[in-house]
């Protein structure tokens, strides 16, 4: 069978039936997840230009709730903001090719409250949805050894992230559902890395524009466009035409069926870039199992260091982006208020001169620096990179902790009670305790859901 085809047929004859549990669950955690990064960036401001954006330029039948606000907007228009607030605060997942969640979970729940969609449904959804979607970006994401700086397109093909769920959610028929992937290869936009250097909110932005062209995909292959079958197959298959691929064409087709991907993807912990994690998970196990503290550093050594995520702003960080990935700045976020949340990223708090000053103790170990593009090789190869912290302390005491999978990662994954406290965490100033478990309890038993019409009362 031809690789379009074969992932089509696959998603559209999915049950839910036939899914393991440890998937449905994992599923489940995705979701609760997403739902409860996208609620932590209630006190960003950023957020609440995205929700302001999205309110005065979204027109349509009110269809779906934006997450956090509580109104209804139109289908596309929930999707645009819903997906770009749950990257806000780069608390989601980390798959091996991006983010998928921020385009998948946003895309699902809007069209199941639009739809009037089962549980079941929406597990089914994400489910399918990812693992078309991953081996979609693992054959056109760059092959190994390719220079990020000329077009990595993490945020291009996370359109396959919305476009596989929605067509799944809207009952389309394998065709159709072919030709949907076929419309998302043409929408997805040209893969750069400005946004890599200049590291401008508009990366959250991507999230969005690529996460609501998804589900225009999808309405496009309802609405009757056709023509695009076999979209990944042939001479002219995608592999073919796409500026920048790894030429990978089996991974289309790998395990199709027999494996699921979403198994492998790392659910963060910490509201920080992926490469932070680590670092992270060494200060907690400092702070709570040492004793250490802020007054009690006269040097953090961390090595080996990770390719641009060391970077130190005396002056301070300008861009919330530039905080989430400097392992100084998170370390002594960390060590200042033990709790994370947006507060992490306020503009005073980036300017702290306490925290800034404690930043600059955070310095690079003697190793050679981890090159982020292996580093992503060797996460797709199932290890992680190891990372070791020395600190140093006023009193002389010199302390050595190492960590090789952070929490969150398929080799150290979140437990679904882990995945609710971390939930209890995100959601801490956006709802009340009793809300929090009444959101909890409703995701950790969608299944029993007939009809989501009513999910958006969960959302805010």
């Amino acid at each position: 069978m031809n690789n379009s085809a074969a992932l089509s047929q696959f998603a559209v004859n999915l049950k839910y039936e036939d899914i393991p549990a440890e998937v449905i669950e994992m599923a489940k955690k995705m979701a609760i997840q997403t739902i409860g990064a996208a609620l932590a960036s209630k006190e960003m401001d950023f957020t609440q230009s995205v929700l302001d954006f999205s309110k005065k330029y979204s027109s349509g039948p009110a269809d779906a709730t934006l997450m956090l606000d509580g109104r209804k907007t139109s289908l596309l228009g929930a999707v645009f903001a819903n997906s770009i607030i749950s990257d806000n605060i780069d608390w989601e997942d980390c798959s091996w090719t991006g983010h998928p969640s921020a385009g998948l979970v946003p895309a699902a729940l809007a069209l199941a409250e639009a739809r009037g969609k089962s549980g079941k449904d929406f597990l089914t959804a994400i489910i399918a949805g990812f693992e078309v979607y991953q081996r979609i970006a693992m054959v056109i994401q760059p092959p190994r050894g390719f220079k990020a700086n000329i077009g990595w397109g993490l945020t291009s093909w996370q359109i396959f992230a919305s476009c596989a769920p929605a067509a799944k959610m809207m009952d389309l028929t394998a065709e159709q559902y072919e030709q949907a992937l076929g419309i998302a290869a043409v929408l997805m936009a040209v893969p750069n890395s400005l946004v890599h250097f200049t590291m401008s909110n508009i990366y959250h932005y991507q999230h969005g524009f690529c996460a609501q062209d998804g589900v225009l995909s999808a309405m496009l292959a309802e609405h009757g466009v056709d023509g695009m079958t076999g979209a990944f197959d042939g001479e002219n298959g995608f592999g073919q035409h796409h500026l920048v691929s790894a030429q990978e064409i089996e991974w289309y087709q790998k395990d199709l069926g027999t494996r699921y991907l979403i198994m492998d993807t790392l659910l963060k912990h910490w509201p920080t870039n992926m490469w932070v994690q680590a670092s992270l998970d060494i200060m907690d196990a400092f702070m709570k199992e040492d004793g250490i503290t802020a007054d009690d550093i006269d040097e953090i050594i961390v090595d080996p260091p990770t390719q641009m995520r060391m970077t130190l702003r005396p002056e301070g960080y300008e861009k919330i982006i530039e905080a989430q990935y400097s392992i100084p700045y998170c370390i002594a976020a960390l060590l200042l208020d033990p709790t994370p949340g947006a507060q992490w990223y306020t503009a005073e708090r980036m300017h702290d001169p306490e925290l800034l000053a404690l930043a600059s103790k955070v310095r690079p170990g003697p190793s050679n620096e981890q090159d982020l593009q292996v580093s992503f090789n060797t996460f797709q190869d199932g290890d992680f990179v190891d990372k070791t912290i020395t600190v140093k302390c006023k009193d002389g005491r010199v302390l050595t902790r190492s960590c090789n999978y952070p929490k969150g990662h398929p080799k150290n994954q979140m437990t679904m009670d882990e995945v609710c406290e971390r939930f209890r965490v995100q959601t801490r100033n956006a709802l009340t305790p009793e809300r929090a478990e009444e959101i909890l309890d409703t995701l950790r038993n969608i299944e029993n859901m007939d009809d989501m019409s009513h999910i958006g009362e969960i959302l805010h």
